[in-house]
Parts: structure tokens; sequence; C-alpha cells
């Protein structure tokens, strides 16, 4: 279904039910109770997470927006990011397609315990231990029933996809373990140019001073781990400022340093609707100008002063340009604690 000719209803909470793979999953809405259906295609925008590895948990809360066409007999659900954030275009900054963050190379694992749903294994190299979903055993369903798993010492052949909420590791035998991923050379991905259109770069180039601004208030406050002031200048934050400090220790080469003159040509820009921008604007290190970590801002005009901006802190990622073994490790960006829904 294309996304040009879908208008979408306002972003409600949905809990996930059950799945019907590979078809898609299915939803109950909060508000009103009703079943919805969400199809494979509108679960990401990114193709690999469109696969079950990366479905929301049956029994998590989520957030969707009913696509509004005509002739449908059910309810239809999408949870593509850029809808639920109301950007008009979609992000600034493009996601690269052949790789989802937090999925890592084959690797060769011993199953160390089988349990209700799911098995731990032991990655061979590492020693670091992860949980892999029965139903991620095989693309055969058969092979997925407990009488056939694989037993206690027998090795098995998986890839990381990355770090859930709550620390739980998790790998699948049925993700590309039997070939490469396909994709662009990473020198295209290593260069930010890459990353946005002409348009997108059109567009950020002619911002208001008054915006540019407070992205450089925000982005110099938080730089210099001056919360009280990072407080002042911002509201209606969906990290608080301890899981901020924690994402740049992590993702980040201290000392943090105020952005330079012409920190523009490493931020984006794309419109959002009603009004206002969302902006990807990396931040600087003494090492590395500009680090890995980007900080995302939706700054709007104020609703009882359109003279007066709002901004808040949306969202946090690590890019991976500099150090690309330390990109983001959550492969789910709407996940708890780096893009939770206020």
């Amino acid at each position: 279904m294309s996304d040009d000719r879908v208008e979408y209803g306002p972003v409600e909470w949905a809990v996930v039910t059950r799945y019907l793979v590979p078809a898609g999953l299915f939803v109950r809405l909060e508000e009103s109770g009703e079943e919805a259906f969400m199809d494979f295609t509108a679960v990401h925008i990114h193709p690999l997470c469109r696969n079950p590895e990366y479905w929301p948990d049956v029994g998590e809360r989520i957030r969707v927006c009913r696509l509004l066409v005509s002739g449908l007999n059910e309810i239809r659900v999408a949870r593509w990011e850029s809808k639920l954030e109301g950007l008009v275009d979609g992000f600034p900054t493009r996601e690269d397609p052949s790789v989802p963050p937090g999925l890592g190379p084959i690797e060769r694992a011993v199953v160390v315990e089988q349990r209700d749903e799911d098995l731990l294994v032991r990655l061979v190299e590492s020693g670091h231990v992860c949980t892999l979903p029965a139903i991620f055993l095989s693309p055969r369903r058969a092979e997925c029933a407990k009488e056939n798993w694989p037993g206690v010492g027998e090795r098995v052949r998986v890839r990381r996809l990355g770090v859930w909420p709550g620390g739980e590791v998790r790998v699948s035998c049925t993700m590309l373990t039997d070939r490469p991923i396909l994709g662009p050379p990473p020198s295209f991905y290593a260069s930010r140019t890459n990353r946005a259109s002409k348009s997108t770069v059109a567009y950020t180039r002619a911002l208001p001073e008054a915006v540019v601004g407070r992205v450089r208030a925000v982005g110099d406050a938080v730089s210099a781990r001056d919360w009280d002031r990072a407080e002042e200048l911002t509201s209606g934050n969906r990290l608080d400022w301890e899981e901020v400090d924690d994402f740049m220790t992590t993702y980040g080469w201290p000392p943090f340093t105020p952005l330079p003159e012409g920190f523009e040509k490493d931020m984006y820009a794309a419109p959002l609707q009603g009004g206002g921008n969302w902006i990807d604007c990396l931040l600087w290190t003494e090492w590395e100008r500009p680090s890995d970590v980007e900080i995302s801002l939706k700054i709007t005009p104020a609703p009882d002063n359109p003279d007066r901006l709002d901004a808040s802190l949306v969202r946090m990622r690590a890019i991976g340009f500099r150090h690309p073994r330390r990109h983001d490790q959550r492969p789910r960006p709407q996940g708890p604690g780096w893009a939770v829904s206020p």
C-alpha cells in the first residue's frame, strides 16, 4: 500500500495481542478496545526490521496510528515512526537500508538452557549469554516445536539482533545466517552527506536564525552537562538528564565541546505537520569533531505566542561514522529509554 495515497488518524496507544507470521500482528486499541491489524510492512520503515525478530513483543504497549482507507472491512494501523512523530515527508536523515542498528555478524553459540518459550545460548567467542526465542530457531514452524529444539551443549549459528529494553541480548538463527547482507559499501554511509537528500540540505540551510540559535543553545548545554540550563531551554523531553548523560558516556569520546561555527553542516531538518521542525544535530568532542552522538529536537512555535519557540529533546542516536562498532545497539528506537512517548 503506497504511503502517498493513505491518510492517517491521530496517534493512539495499543497493546500487541498476537502474531500472524509472516503477515503481521494484531493489537488492541486501548481507548476503544477494538482489535486492529498491523501489516508487516507497517511495523517499521527499515525492510529488515519488518521481520518478526523486530516485531514488538506480545503484551508490549506501543504507539500506532490508523490507516484511513475506504473499503477496508477491518481496522488497520501502522507504526512508522515518522508518522507517529508528525513529520510531513519523513525524517531528515536517511537510515542505512542494509543493516539495522544492533544486527551483528554470524556467530557460533552453545545452548546452555531450555526455558518455556526460548533458549539461553552462550556466544563462543565472547562468552556472552543471550536469549534465543524459539520461534527464531527455524523458518519452518515444525522445527520450532519444543521436541525439536537443540539440546543443551549443542551448537547453533546465530546473529545478534541487539539489546532489548531491560538489557536482554537477543539472537536469531533465521536472520540472514545463511548469507551476507547485501547493500551499499560501508564507505557510502560513512559520509554524512549521503544520509540526507539535496532538498533536505536546502531546507536546513534556509532555517531561521532563531531556530539555529536554539539548537546551538541546547547542544551547548547538553555538551557541558549543564542540566539546569538544558532544562530551561527545553520542555516535554522524552529522556531525563541521567539517560542523556549515560548515552553520551556510552557512545561519545569525551570531553564534549560547544558547537563550533559552521556546526550547521552536520545538522539536518524536516518540517512537522502543524508547523515547526524536527532537527537532527551531531554533538562535538575534542577528539572526534563531530562525534557519533546525535540529538534530535522538535522545535515548534509556542501555542500562546508564535514568536516564541518551544524545544523538546525527543531522541538520541549513535550514528557510527567515526567508530562503526560503537553504533547504537538498540534495534528498536521506539523502545523504552531513548525515544519513549510522553
